[in-house]
């Protein structure tokens, strides 16, 4: 396949090219203090580190993207991604393979493996395409990397992780007594992906109770701090 096929700095997965190395050279090191929306980390091929995308800016990680990721939610004090597995492995309607990270503002998706692979943030794709059997996101920053996993497989993932960025803000939400559907709660943007998953079931209805990722992240975590005292 070549370049022309599709649009944008194709990226292909696990395979070192020229688009590679322009990416990974002269590349600022990642601020991970950074607030500012995350919109995708790439693995670098050869297990060089990541190179990490907010919008248009790009910056590098000499950690994995998991190492990375964890580092930043850390020092913001967002959700701990292993005590988030365990909640999400006990409450239906999230899934419990390839957990997302997430917090209050957006979530990212694993595209394989959590510990090694490139994450994404699913309202960051402009549209996905299938050449020759391989699929292929478009991101809204112009980049185009390929997927290691077949278009059904995303767009299901990509839901789920949508799902969960809902509820967690239902289930923060100082309105306590609002009951709207999933996509009251976020506002997805003009883009040929995210129309797609406005149809998609899982966001028509709450498929889990109020409160419950909340009650059982405290309980997880309060299990970790009584482990540790041992």
């Amino acid at each position: 396949m070549s370049n022309e096929a599709v649009n944008g700095r194709l990226l292909y997965n696990k395979k070192m090219s020229e688009e590679w190395l322009i990416l990974l050279e002269d590349a600022p090191n990642f601020n991970r203090y950074d607030l500012k929306k995350l919109t995708i980390l790439l693995a670098a091929p050869c297990e060089l580190g990541t190179v990490i995308y907010r919008d248009e800016q790009r910056s590098y990680s000499p950690h994995s993207p998991l190492k990375t990721l964890e580092n930043f939610f850390r020092t913001h004090r967002f959700f701990d991604y292993s005590l988030t597995r365990r909640c999400f492995a006990a409450i239906d309607g999230f899934s419990s393979y390839k957990v997302p990270f997430l917090n209050w503002h957006y979530v990212l998706l694993p595209l394989e493996q959590p510990e090694s692979c490139t994450w994404l943030n699913p309202l960051d794709i402009y549209k996905l395409s299938t050449i020759r059997g391989v699929c292929f996101a478009e991101m809204t920053n112009g980049l185009v990397i390929e997927i290691p996993s077949q278009m059904r497989s995303l767009v299901s993932q990509a839901e789920k992780a949508v799902y969960a960025l809902c509820y967690l803000r239902r289930d923060y939400s100082l309105t306590s007594n609002y009951n709207g559907d999933p996509l009251d709660y976020i506002q997805l943007p003009n883009t040929p992906f995210a129309q797609n998953l406005r149809n998609r079931s899982l966001l028509q209805h709450w498929a889990s109770e109020r409160g419950m990722f909340q009650q059982r992240y405290f309980h997880e975590a309060l299990l970790r701090s009584q482990e540790n005292l041992m």
